[in-house]
């Protein structure tokens, strides 16, 4: 029995229906002209004037997802094709009457360093890939932001999500960043504060996620979040929405370590786990090999 069959077992037994088989009653898009409009993405000077550059050769040359180049890392690549089709599945396609808000996708681990914002970023660079989809990446690790580092990008001091929370950020056109790959916005982690849990937890927050999760019908927002385990703000956002994929370090997570993490997600969610190896180094010295598997449902 493999290590996710495992976890998955005692996580079975406390969800009734399965994660994956309760049904949850959809919410309809909204009219784009009933939008509120402290938060639409308007098509400001602001916006449209900051444009982040990804070095996408640079990306490749460090071993993660090719975005133009079919010859570069197509192992990486090709791996990722196949676990984001099932993301758009539950998003979009037939399994996305069962999960509320499906859309929005949490990536995290059960502890640091289990590769999870490499993860969320290679995800991120193949749905950016799809001609019919479009995709936002949120920085939710308010604690330890780090998917600007990976990406070389310089919006540490930018408004983010936590500004917004505060009110310190009016709308989203001042906190979502159009990039150089055509179908990838960004919204960073934004200021640090000492009550980012009770920000994350507000009603603004609900508002928000709603508000990304309807707005456009073909885009899926991933979440970069903190490790599960001992941080209370990723289990608060873990609440909010549809999926989850926990990334699972090969060889080195601990069993107990990932029944406790998926213990306490949302019980309506879909969970995917993405399975990686890192051998040695830096990103560009890793390798990474990849298996998914969602929840089936129990057997009764």
């Amino acid at each position: 029995m493999s290590i996710i069959e495992k976890a998955l077992q005692k996580q079975k037994k406390a969800a009734k229906p399965s994660l994956i088989s309760q049904a949850m009653a959809d919410h309809p898009v909204k009219d784009p002209q009933r939008v509120s409009p402290q938060l639409k993405e308007k098509n400001t000077q602001t916006q449209t004037s900051v444009l982040l550059n990804i070095d996408t050769d640079k990306l490749e040359k460090n071993g993660m997802v090719s975005h133009t180049n079919n010859k570069a890392n197509p192992q990486i690549t090709n791996e990722y094709r196949s676990i984001k089709q099932k993301i758009i599945h539950n998003a979009f396609g037939p399994a996305a009457s069962h999960h509320e808000n499906g859309n929005l996708v949490m990536v995290s681990s059960s502890r640091p360093s289990e590769g999870k914002t490499f993860t969320t970023i290679n995800l991120a660079l193949s749905l950016a890939s799809e001609k019919d989809k479009t995709v936002l990446l949120v920085d939710a690790d308010v604690l330890k932001p780090s998917v600007s580092k990976v990406l070389d990008l310089d919006i540490d001091k930018k408004p983010g999500l936590i500004d917004y929370l505060l009110g310190d950020a009016e709308s989203l056109s001042d906190i979502i960043y159009q990039t150089t790959i055509p179908n990838l916005r960004i919204l960073p982690a934004g200021t640090a504060h000492h009550l980012s849990n009770e920000l994350l937890a507000s009603d603004k927050m609900r508002d928000l996620t709603k508000e990304l999760a309807s707005r456009y019908p073909d885009r899926i927002v991933l979440f970069d979040c903190p490790p599960l385990l001992g941080v209370v703000e990723t289990i608060t956002v873990s609440k909010l929405l549809g999926q989850a994929m926990i990334v699972v370090e090969y060889g080195k997570t601990k069993m107990a370590d990932v029944e406790n993490a998926i213990s306490e997600l949302n019980k309506n969610m879909a969970i995917g786990f993405i399975v990686n190896k890192a051998m040695q180094g830096a990103y560009s010295q890793y390798e990474y090999g990849y298996g998914y598997d969602y929840t089936k449902e129990s057997q009764s």
